[in-house]
């Protein structure tokens, strides 16, 4: 028998396989995490041939762009965009090139896989392993699958009798090539399931309760088809070896269009409309979130608010463990490793809204299929007042403050992570009396989906204890001291004060300290930009913010607020140079000096991480928008949670990943435009193509063309774009 590094073959058949986060930690990430060693075209097309779709934009995007404004390349006329969504096929597994896909056995297969590992993932007890549970499901839970009760009992006995390694064996005869592509199959037949055993394998720092490997979805999945196989007397032939072939339909022409259009845009808009020599009084530093954009210009209405952006955990690399409460969690970037531990303040919010909690059983029947439907039954009248209320009753405001802790930091270091923080915003002199940081979340009612709304970077979670921290260490007198030893002297006068800013209703909630005058400008910017997001000027003050108030407390509300839907760029470059520009909601802002970086320190820091996170996020909306089917969610409406980690839609079993439907697309077609991440950097433009070369994975990204890299030496030159193997050339 050929001696198979079967972990390797897994490795490379997974290449293609996305990272599914749990639920109340979600992550924005770029599917072909695992690709990027390949430019995005080649990777893409894999992925496409291997899901057995088309990975581009389609004719209804670009639709979209025109009617919006923006101008297709030579001409906005719309009449040659063909759809091109060419009919495909995902490449069949063994069991499936002998019946065909879509054939009834086929499904029953693929049933019978998932509904396996749902099963033995929710009702696992002790130590069991997934093999395990997997052999006592097959065996006693006759009524949840369609397959013929003897092909269920044949696979369980394989189970028994046999691991990975041995039905390998029977492909003995088989190229390694072959072994690849017939694992690869497998585990596109699942894309959910199999990105959940990705994160399990690669990702989770602490083990989840509902584990599952790749080699143990594998497992199973091949035991069904060989156990088919035997049943009906086939042997297994080797998978047809299949190329990718990067143009599709038109696909990669609708690309190229429809990125041109909405960067052209973006570019011409990063001008300066607003200028002051006014001294600060405020300066706020909110997340380089695209949507802090608006709240940053509105606020810089008053000219003596000076805005800075930097990554929403404020430079605080930390485990977050509310009073009282047993576990913690992370509230970082995932790419971040923790070093520091906050304790105090009160418990986080949870999947499922306590609110909506009857007899605390709501919490418990959402972590199985079907909860939504058992819950409408089981509750019956008791639950009609409630529903009454939330569904007509009155949206009072909720108080705009938010818990001060108070919170204790454990780190060895703080002397670090403040010098850290401040020269990685920039903010490192003329400090104003008052210096907010500006967190921000969102708030959503009996939302699956709540985690995707918060910041994009941290693994789902709000920023406003991040920023009450570094304020506690930076009005800290002995960091104070120590900073002024590092170059870096905070007036006596300077407070540090913190807030957190709620994206769905917009408002700023504020900590103990802020001043009764920034609360009032704050209030006011955020009532600018609630009428800037419900696009009126003469609706009342009260009803915009009661329609915010129902859209993030009505638990039927499918689309509370928009997210990051729409962004296109990453903007890394002083504030000064497109202060007042409106950027409409569609850019990371990055705050950058040039010219107190002359190593280019700072600006490797900023691509190597924020702007890395940032791709992760650009590559999740791409995807769910070109592939909705396949790499979104889907609609809402019909999602059930599975555990605490995941959906299905329906009574198809396998999990839903990526954004749903209406987090991209309006009852009427597509809203988030699918670009590339277009990255511009202001800074000398050797400096930006030194950090290039230097950090490998930006050189990945920029060489790869996963992102589309724009530059500028200063804020009266020319753009210049990255051209992959050449450099800059004008734009």
């Amino acid at each position: 028998m050929k001696n198979f590094d079967v972990t390797a073959l897994i490795d490379d058949a997974s290449s293609h396989v996305g990272v599914h986060w749990p639920l109340d930690r979600s992550v924005a990430v770029n599917p072909l995490l695992d690709r990027l060693d390949d430019d995005f075209f080649t990777a893409t097309s894999e992925l496409g041939r291997q899901l057995g779709v088309s990975p581009w934009p389609r004719a209804s995007h670009l639709h979209e762009a025109v009617n919006r404004g923006m101008t297709l390349g030579p001409t906005e006329s719309t009449d040659d965009i063909g759809e091109g969504q060419a009919t495909l096929a995902r490449p069949a597994t063994m069991l499936e090139r002998h019946v065909g896909v879509g054939d009834r056995l086929a499904q029953s297969a693929r049933d019978l896989v998932a509904q396996t590992i749902l099963e033995s993932l929710l009702n696992g007890s002790g130590d069991d392993d997934i093999n395990s549970r997997a052999i006592r499901s097959l065996k006693e839970r006759a009524s949840w699958v369609r397959a013929a009760r003897q092909l269920r009992h044949r696979v369980a006995s394989s189970l028994q009798e046999s691991t990975l390694d041995d039905l390998i064996g029977g492909l003995e005869d088989w190229e390694e090539r072959d072994v690849v592509e017939e694992f690869s199959r497998h585990f596109s037949r699942l894309p959910g399931w199999s990105a959940w055993a990705k994160w399990n394998d690669r990702w989770s720092r602490q083990r989840h309760r509902a584990v599952l490997s790749l080699r143990e979805l594998l497992t199973i999945s091949l035991a069904v088809d060989m156990a088919a196989m035997d049943l009906y007397g086939w042997n297994p032939t080797p998978p047809e070896q299949h190329e990718s072939h990067v143009a599709q339909s038109g696909g990669l022409d609708r690309l190229h269009r429809l990125e041109g259009a909405v960067h052209e845009r973006v570019l011409a808009r990063i001008v300066p409309t607003r200028e002051t020599n006014v001294s600060p009084q405020w300066q706020v530093v909110a997340c380089i979130d695209a949507r802090s954009e608006p709240l940053r210009r509105a606020l810089e209405e008053n000219p003596r608010i000076e805005t800075f952006g930097f990554a929403g955990f404020f430079g605080i690399p930390t485990v977050i463990r509310p009073s009282g409460e047993v576990e913690a969690y992370e509230s970082l970037p995932v790419l971040v490793e923790p070093s520091a531990t906050v304790v105090g303040g009160t418990a986080a919010r949870s999947v499922v809204d306590g609110r909506l909690a009857l007899s605390g059983t709501f919490a418990e029947l959402t972590h199985e299929p079907g909860a939504m439907f058992a819950l409408a039954e089981g509750a019956g009248w008791l639950g009609v007042p409630q529903m009454l209320h939330r569904t007509v009753g009155p949206w009072r405001r909720t108080p705009d403050s938010f818990d001060d802790g108070p919170w204790t930091l454990d780190v060895a270091d703080k002397l670090t992570l403040a010098a850290g923080a401040l020269r990685g915003m920039g903010l490192t002199q003329g400090f104003a009396p008052e210096v907010l940081m500006l967190g921000h979340g969102s708030h959503s009612t009996a939302n699956t989906h709540f985690a995707g709304l918060e910041c994009g970077a941290c693994a789902g979670h709000a920023g406003g204890v991040n920023a009450k921290v570094l304020c506690d260490v930076l009005n800290d007198d002995d960091v104070r001291q120590g900073l002024r030893g590092l170059g870096i002297a905070i007036p006596a006068t300077t407070r540090f004060v913190a807030a957190e800013h709620d994206t769905t209703r917009e408002r700023v909630a504020t900590s103990v300290g802020v001043s009764p005058e920034l609360t009032k400008v704050l209030a006011i910017a955020s009532e600018m930009v609630a009428r800037e997001r419900l696009a009126t000027s003469s609706a009342s003050r009260r009803s915009i913010h009661r329609e915010l108030e129902r859209r993030a407390r009505d638990w039927g509300e499918t689309r509370p607020e928009w997210g990051l839907a729409n962004h296109a760029a990453f903007i890394v470059a002083p504030r000064k140079s497109f202060r007042g520009a409106d950027l409409e909601g569609q850019s990371f802002l990055h705050s950058y000096d040039p010219t107190s970086d002359s190593e280019g320190t700072v600006l490797r820091s900023i691509l190597a991480a924020p702007m890395v996170v940032a791709q992760w996020i650009n590559a999740a909306y791409y995807f769910s928008s070109v592939v909705p089917e396949v790499l979104g969610a889907g609609d809402k409406t019909i999602l059930n949670p599975v555990g605490d980690f995941g959906v299905i839609a329906g009574d198809v079993p396998d999990l839903k990943i990526g954004l749903p439907w209406q987090s991209v697309a309006t009852g009427s077609g597509p809203w988030h435009l699918p670009v590339r991440l277009l990255v511009a950097v202001e800074a000398p433009l050797d400096r930006t193509a030194s950090v290039v070369r230097s950090e490998q994975t930006v050189e990945r990204l920029v060489e790869g063309e996963w992102i589309r890299l724009v530059g500028r030496n200063h804020d009266r030159d020319q753009w210049h774009r990255w051209i992959p193997h050449r450099g800059w050339n004008p734009w």
